[in-house]
């Protein structure tokens, strides 16, 4: 088993981007920061995605983790929201790519599994399980309940047998 790892976990989307940086193993952890990269809706695509790289680049530099979690992609109806939702994760993994940190993905459904033990869990219960894994006392963002939590399902997995073989890198 490895010892401690810091793990920046990313819920992304284009106007709301959740964060959150876990330090820990597979069974305990400590929530060093957490919060949401927020776009007007009168910004422009291309400024959206700026600050979002600009926002995940400045807590990578700030927590410097080794490992960023994030959700694989989903299916959407809309074409254009993937399109939207593509160039979002993009950032991200540029931004995590320019620093040299490593990028690993889960599906949803798996991330929920890891914090509550169901994959149909309710956001309100991956936010009160999350709160309960790291002794964090204040209500949390949606978003940033959710990249704390594909986080955590990273811990989990970092330590595990998987993660030895190189499983979910992006």
């Amino acid at each position: 088993m490895r010892d401690a790892v810091r793990v920046l976990g990313v819920d992304t989307s284009l106007r709301s981007t959740g964060y959150g940086v876990l330090e820990g193993t597979r069974s305990r952890a400590r929530a060093l920061t957490w919060g949401v990269i927020r776009n007007r809706r009168d910004c422009s695509r291309t400024r959206c995605l700026a600050h979002l790289a600009s926002g995940i680049g400045a807590c990578l530099d700030e927590y410097l983790p080794l490992e960023t979690a994030i959700e694989g992609v989903f299916f959407c109806r809309n074409a254009r929201t993937s399109l939207i939702l593509g160039e979002a994760r993009g950032a991200v993994l540029t931004t995590c790519a320019q620093r040299d940190v490593e990028v690993f993905e889960y599906a949803p459904r798996r991330v929920k599994e890891a914090v509550v033990g169901n994959g149909s869990a309710r956001k309100e219960q991956i936010e009160l399980m999350i709160r309960r894994l790291t002794g964090i006392q204040e209500k949390l963002p949606s978003d940033a309940a959710d990249a704390l939590a594909i986080a955590w399902c990273h811990l989990a997995s970092a330590t595990g047998p998987e993660a030895l073989r190189g499983k979910g890198r992006v």
